[in-house]
């Protein structure tokens, strides 16, 4: 060995072990956005399953998942208009809320040094219930207006 071989020290490059820290991390931090849309898309399906059964009530419920899960939704004017373009505003603004809040949860939860999904849900949490109680909100407030309330 030569003397410049030796004397420089090498660099190494950190092991990243397939369920480790780093690898935990790295997979919340990229995927917290696409999970958040996913959760809103399953709350939407059974909001969806719920206005499909018979009864006034499961109705009830039903929108009033459906608008959770979709919160743009009175915005858009569903269902007073009820248009494709309507619906595909609130589904596609409702997925770019959701994929925001997810990404952003995902940055807040990986600063910590071992973080995972249990501090992604942590984060989240919060964020995902003013969406929610924010959604109510604007739909109790349009039905006022409108009179049905």
């Amino acid at each position: 060995m030569s003397d410049v071989e030796t004397s420089q020290p090498r660099a190494r490059s950190p092991r990243i072990v397939v369920d480790g820290i780093i690898a935990n991390r790295n997979l919340v931090r990229k995927r917290g956005g696409v999970v958040a849309v996913a959760m809103s898309a399953s709350l939407a399906l059974v909001g969806l399953i719920l206005l499909a059964l018979p009864g006034s009530l499961l109705g009830i419920v039903g929108y009033l998942v459906l608008v959770i899960a979709l919160p743009v939704l009175s915005i858009a004017g569903v269902p007073a208009v009820s248009t494709f373009a309507s619906y595909t505003i609130a589904i596609l603004a409702s997925a770019a809320i959701w994929f925001g809040l997810g990404q952003v949860s995902a940055i807040r939860a990986t600063r910590r040094a071992v973080a995972g999904w249990p501090e992604w849900v942590r984060e989240f949490r919060p964020l995902a219930i003013g969406v929610a109680i924010g959604a109510v909100m604007a739909l109790a407030l349009s039905g006022i207006v409108l009179g049905a309330l």
